[in-house]
């Protein structure tokens, strides 16, 4: 029975051994992923994931099935071998996205979730389902989106057994401030808050002004900040006080981690003078904070949502955006840092 019990533990080290391993060239990839070379992260990540690594494959499924980043990216775009790369072999079809063929059955509906968040005209369910597999941002970004669609009776309608899901960012600024019995909005109040939801809290609530009637407590700085977020900065008036709105937008960002990926975009340039169109119409050329929150993790499960968003990445998924959609924008490009960037890219 001894020796059972040490040939037992040998087996479990072996085992042991061989995961840390297998983790290592994995957690190599994502670092270069984050914070380093696109292509080298993506490759090993491509091994990692053939080689049976269920994070890798579901971090590659999401960048082959999102829009964001892998529909933007510089390096995928015209990579001759992208399915291979970003897909898991199938022998009727190809390939296949790796979130339908993950080695491990146990993830099978996470993989699915995932996969299908976008899918049918369900949008309630299908954040439902993230939520319940830890996709936190990609559920609430679901919602934000189901309300900003005009689907307020989908909101109401959320069945009880929604995993937290009611209890979105979003959703909570905007009930804090439907009981508040102050109702003016003004970006003096607004930039001290420390709630890093209140910017698509205030969209949210900004789709619902009409029929409620709240359009009167918005401030003259309150709109022209949600006109910018809305991505419409050529509809800001002459009288604009772009300093100031570039600082509120600053303060903002301290908190926002989404907001700070712009800030970081347009600090990147920096010379002797500061670019104070810059903000403004990178989020007007990328279609604003709509955008800005698809850029987020592909999967919570493999890379939390802090991790990403505090690396490289999402500045440079935001330049690609910038750079991409740039062919679509008609208006003369009004600052030299996005002027400078576009150049580099040529």
């Amino acid at each position: 029975m001894r020796m059972l019990a040490i040939l037992a533990n040998v087996f479990l080290l072996h085992l042991s051994g061989t995961a840390v391993a297998q983790e290592e060239p994995y957690n190599t990839a994502v670092e270069s992923w984050l914070n380093g070379s696109e292509a080298e992260g993506l490759q090993g990540l491509s091994e990692a994931a053939s080689q049976g690594n269920s994070s890798a494959q579901m971090i590659l499924g999401q960048i082959d099935r999102d829009t964001v980043p892998g529909g933007f990216s510089d390096y995928l775009i015209d990579h001759p071998g992208r399915d291979q790369l970003l897909r898991a072999p199938d022998p009727d079809k190809g390939t296949v996205n790796w979130l339908l063929a993950l080695s491990d059955p146990a993830l099978k509906a996470n993989g699915e979730a995932v996969f299908g968040y976008r899918v049918g005209r369900q949008p309630i369910s299908n954040a439902i389902a993230l939520q319940s597999h830890g996709e936190v941002e990609g559920a609430e970004y679901v919602l934000w989106n189901t309300l900003n669609n005009g689907r307020f009776d989908l909101i109401n309608s959320m069945p009880a057994e929604n995993y937290g899901l009611s209890e979105a960012g979003f959703l909570k600024w905007i009930e804090a401030y439907m009981a508040r019995e102050n109702k003016a909005i003004t970006m003096r109040a607004f930039v001290e808050e420390a709630n890093p939801k209140r910017v698509s809290g205030l969209l949210g609530l900004k789709r619902l002004a009409r029929l409620l009637n709240l359009n009167q407590h918005f401030s003259d700085e309150a709109n022209q900040f949600t006109t910018v977020m809305l991505g419409r900065g050529s509809d800001l008036p002459e009288s604009v006080n772009l300093v100031r709105l570039n600082e509120n937008i600053s303060r903002i960002s301290e908190t926002d981690s989404y907001l700070n990926i712009v800030k970081r975009y347009c600090e990147s340039c920096e010379g002797d003078t500061v670019d104070y169109d810059c903000v403004v119409q990178a989020l007007e050329i990328a279609g604003g904070y709509k955008t800005l929150m698809s850029i987020r993790t592909p999967v919570e499960t493999s890379i939390d949502q802090a991790t990403f968003m505090n690396s490289k990445r999402p500045v440079e998924i935001f330049s690609q955006l910038v750079n991409n959609m740039r062919r679509y924008y008609s208006r003369d490009i009004r600052s030299s840092c996005i002027a400078a960037n576009l150049k580099a890219k040529l």
